[in-house]
């Protein structure tokens, strides 16, 4: 019998690598880079370790929240498919963008544009109003409009758990989903999830290879849309998802 290749869904900031100032060892092994070509995302020992087993024995697939360009600095070497912005884009192995993907996720979002645009306005001034210095864009490819992220400027701990809970009160999100980890608050159009790309992941793969393992690996709550289509999952044991579920446990 020959060996079965599992395939391995990841995504990647603050799972298979982080900012420096998320780490407690000297920072040495570089992930991702800035658009100026600084370091900006590092592996740790266990990490690299992690990834360099990974790539060797597994069919690894990266499911980000990045956008294509902000992807391209990730300096991985991923050769198969992967998936950028939340799921709107799936790239082929020789990064281009999936036509047939592209078509369906164009016509999911066009009623979105104008209000991802007035949700990440309404942000800024309402982070103002609380005395907070936010930054906020609305991410865009290929002119598809797919989610507005907002940032701290001082990344505060609680500026933006507090905008958010300031929007709610105010009824301002309606069917939008919230996003919230770290310095990191994205409103997002239902339809745009990881989890309906990573189920149409699966689905090639399956025409293809058959059933095999297909395994998980992720850090954020949003992360566990697509972690639940994999037959095993996995978090960092200092991970949100980790957090969430021991805090859920002792209460």
């Amino acid at each position: 019998m020959h060996d079965v290749k599992p395939l391995v869904l990841v995504d990647l900031d603050d799972n298979l690598f982080q900012t420096a100032r998320k780490m407690s060892e000297t920072p040495v092994y570089v992930a991702s880079r800035t658009e100026a070509g600084e370091p900006s995302g590092y592996m740790t020992v266990a990490q690299n370790q992690l990834v360099t087993w990974l790539l060797k024995t597994a069919d690894v697939v990266p499911i980000t929240a990045r956008s294509i360009e902000a992807f391209s600095r990730v300096e991985i070497p991923f050769k198969g498919l992967a998936v950028c912005s939340h799921g709107g884009v799936i790239l082929t192995p020789e990064r281009n963008p999936d036509a047939q993907w592209q078509e369906q996720i164009a016509q999911m979002l066009l009623p979105y544009r104008e209000r991802l645009l007035a949700i990440s306005a309404l942000a800024l001034d309402i982070g103002n109003e609380l005395g907070h210095s936010l930054r906020g864009w609305v991410v865009e490819e290929m002119g598809n409009s797919f989610y507005a992220v907002i940032k701290d400027n001082n990344s505060a701990e609680t500026a933006l758990s507090e905008l958010l809970a300031e929007m709610r009160k105010r009824g301002l999100i309606g069917d939008m989903y919230v996003h919230i980890n770290g310095n990191n608050l994205a409103f997002l159009p239902q339809e745009l999830n990881k989890r309906f790309a990573a189920q149409e992941i699966i689905k090639r793969d399956k025409a293809i290879n058959g059933e095999r393992p297909v395994i998980g690996l992720g850090d954020s709550i949003s992360d566990l849309g697509f972690m639940s289509q994999c037959l095993f999952w996995g978090t960092p044991s200092n991970s949100q998802i980790t957090r969430t579920v021991m805090e859920g446990i002792h209460g």
